[in-house]
């Protein structure tokens, strides 16, 4: 094993469950070329060939067929020893740690979850601020229990819950778009839109936005580090920006953004976990808290 390590066996046990090294990247998080490349060492250590390449469906050989399984063994059990390594230490703790990106916002994120903390005397709450990318490597390297924000990646092995729904508006230094002051999308399209670095998911939020409409986006070629400088270079004539109404600092410069059909828009900010760490502990409290207490909490805070 310390020629290839854990990593090919768990490339090679998912590929052989989705019959592609393609599938299998894309849920692992890493290129194909890389899984590839790993479970070809693995096949070269072992001293036989796994999978059948031809074909448009990765296949087993024979030695596949007897193999795959006992791969599939050291991977689960691995799987239930690292679970239980972490609920030994999240009991030592007794530490919740959330990571979230500036989307959801320290101080926002500390009046949703002050119940819990009433609740949870014992739980000392640690939060962590940072990209999307970097949340969701420490989330699966087991040094984050919680994530939250937008755009995080859907996969199996991970649980989801939204926590809040942030009403989109349209920063301009132009007229109104539409009835009533709104900034519709199809008219939002036509604009120059400024976009920030996509560290916080944002970004990617505002092109679906368009992509799902079928809408074009005229995207500025620069990008801005955050949303206050996206109210500057709205001011500075650059563009119009696409803004979760919480952070915007300049309301006479908002306006609603509202679809097609004259509804709404908004952006869902969600909680992921682990699926294996959510068994006992401050996890399992913290869900229970998401599922029955967060809804009605969301609701006052929207308001």
């Amino acid at each position: 094993m310390a020629h290839y390590g854990l990593p090919a066996l768990h490339y090679a046990s998912a590929a052989a469950r989705l019959r592609s090294f393609s599938a299998a990247a894309r849920e692992a998080g890493v290129s194909q070329p890389t899984v590839s490349a790993a479970v070809a060492e693995l096949e070269a250590v072992l001293g036989a060939r796994l999978f059948l390449r031809s074909g448009r469906q990765l296949g087993l050989t024979a030695e596949g067929e007897r193999l795959l399984p006992r791969i599939d063994a050291v991977v689960g059990a691995v799987a239930l020893l690292q679970a239980e390594s972490r609920e030994l230490s999240s009991a030592a703790r007794q530490e919740l740690r959330i990571g979230f990106t500036p989307l959801m916002g320290a101080g926002r994120l500390a009046l949703l979850l002050e119940p819990f903390e009433q609740r949870h005397a014992g739980v000392r709450l640690l939060f962590f601020e940072s990209s999307v990318a970097d949340l969701e490597q420490r989330l699966d390297a087991g040094q984050l229990d919680v994530i939250v924000g937008c755009g995080f990646r859907r996969l199996r092995t991970r649980g989801r819950a939204r926590l809040l729904e942030d009403e989109l508006a349209l920063c301009s230094p132009q007229p109104p778009l539409g009835a009533g002051g709104a900034a519709t999308l199809p008219a939002a399209s036509r604009e120059r839109l400024l976009l920030t670095a996509d560290l916080c998911g944002l970004a990617s939020a505002t092109r679906g936005l368009f992509e799902a409409a079928g809408l074009p986006i005229q995207a500025y070629p620069g990008r801005a580090m955050s949303y206050g400088a996206l109210e500057d270079w709205v001011d500075l004539g650059l563009g119009s920006a696409v803004i979760p109404r919480f952070h915007v600092r300049r309301q006479a410069l908002a306006r609603p953004l509202l679809d097609a059909a004259g509804a709404p828009l908004t952006l869902a900010l969600e909680a992921v976990w682990r699926r294996g760490a959510a068994g006992a502990g401050p996890v399992a409290a913290f869900l229970t808290f998401v599922h029955r207490v967060v809804p009605t909490l969301a609701r006052g805070l929207a308001a």
